[in-house]
């Protein structure tokens, strides 16, 4: 977003202070804040919880972050607030306009993982799904427009808030890899390699993971007995190299060229049943020239349509028959690779920046 708002504008980033961050940009002049160590803001905003604030947003009553919008909102022809744990801050904008961008509905990322969590877990979920509901609604109000990364997740806010509907947009992720680069590896049937990859600490992948070794695996590994699983990504838990060498896969930390990774496997999985957003490991293993079956979860969040970019399988026999047809049908996996590189090329930069500049400044057509 910010470096789409320089092409055109001059743009102050307002973010916590950090060492070894890297200059802005050419018209980007940063600013800085105090950051409160985030248990102590926790702490000191938890009587928020009664004005209905979402437990996400208490770590994020930044004092000096208050201050510092207070001074420079008056100077600007607009803010943008980034996600709506920036709650807290709302106030802060004074008669500045303002966009807001959501990125995910996070009410939707809570309310999905109810679904599948821990027993105990599920009503505290909940609870934080409807008050991130509730936030959401009023961030919306508040602005003239409110910014998602995807189709899926515009509709859940726009269901829940039809009220708001008019006033929100998809701001799609953009994506620098030139389809020109994109090569299918050879796919081996008697050994094939399958991957997933991702955030290995974010809970949506690690339920993915739970399900795709509890269920999918077996059947996968019985199907074709010498295929490989490879799981790749930073932030891995403890347990997990233990479990997946017990379910004879491979995980890989913090892989220093996840895309030269990715264009080892001759599959991509992404069983995803919960969450929010753009599951960027489907946008990845396109880059990589690697071909996708998905849940139809996280179909629905990348945008792809089965038989046309990736294939879609829910029960473990679908995803059986899905990578069969991806490891013996050649060209089933040059059309679903072509189709990923129609889809790239239009998230590159050149094509995404301009209309997330259009959206955040309001020239963009109702």
């Amino acid at each position: 977003m910010v470096e789409a708002l320089a092409t055109a504008h001059e743009v102050t980033l307002l973010a916590p202070a950090a060492e070894g961050e890297p200059p802005p940009g050419a018209g980007v002049q940063r600013q800085t804040y105090r950051l409160r160590r985030p248990a102590f803001a926790a702490v000191a905003a938890a009587p928020a919880l009664r004005q209905g604030w979402p437990l996400q947003a208490l770590p994020f009553r930044q004092p000096d972050l208050g201050r510092r919008l207070r001074e420079l909102a008056p100077r600007h022809d607009l803010v943008v607030l980034q996600l709506v744990r920036l709650l807290p801050h709302l106030g802060d904008v004074g008669t500045t306009p303002l966009v807001v961008d959501l990125v995910d509905a996070l009410s939707l990322n809570a309310a999905t993982r109810a679904r599948v969590d821990h027993p105990l877990l599920r009503p505290l979920l909940r609870h934080e799904a409807a008050r991130l509901q509730a936030s959401e609604e009023r961030m919306l109000s508040a602005a003239r427009r409110g910014l998602v990364v995807c189709a899926r997740d515009r509709d859940a806010l726009a269901a829940a808030h039809p009220h708001q509907a008019s006033r929100l947009a998809v701001a799609p992720v953009a994506v620098a890899a030139p389809p020109d680069v994109i090569t299918a590896p050879v796919a081996r049937l008697d050994a094939p390699t399958l991957m997933f990859s991702g955030n290995l600490g974010y809970f949506p992948n690690r339920d993915a993971l739970r399900h795709l070794l509890g269920e999918i695996w077996p059947a996968l590994r019985r199907a074709f007995p010498a295929a490989c699983l490879l799981v790749a990504g930073d932030r891995p838990p403890a347990s997990l190299a233990r479990r997946l060498a017990r379910a004879g896969g491979t995980l890989v930390a913090r892989p220093p060229d996840l895309r030269a990774l990715l264009a080892t496997a001759a599959v991509a999985v992404a069983p995803l049943r919960c969450g929010s957003g753009v599951p960027l490991k489907v946008l990845d293993a396109w880059a990589a020239g690697v071909p996708v079956v998905a849940s139809p979860f996280a179909a629905a969040g990348a945008g792809g349509e089965g038989e046309r970019d990736l294939l879609v399988a829910s029960t473990a026999d679908e995803w059986v028959a899905q990578v069969r047809r991806l490891l013996t049908d050649a060209a089933l996996r040059e059309r679903l690779l072509a189709a990923a590189r129609t889809r790239l090329a239009e998230l590159a930069p050149e094509r995404v920046y301009p209309l997330l500049v259009r959206l955040a400044t309001g020239t963009e057509a109702e």
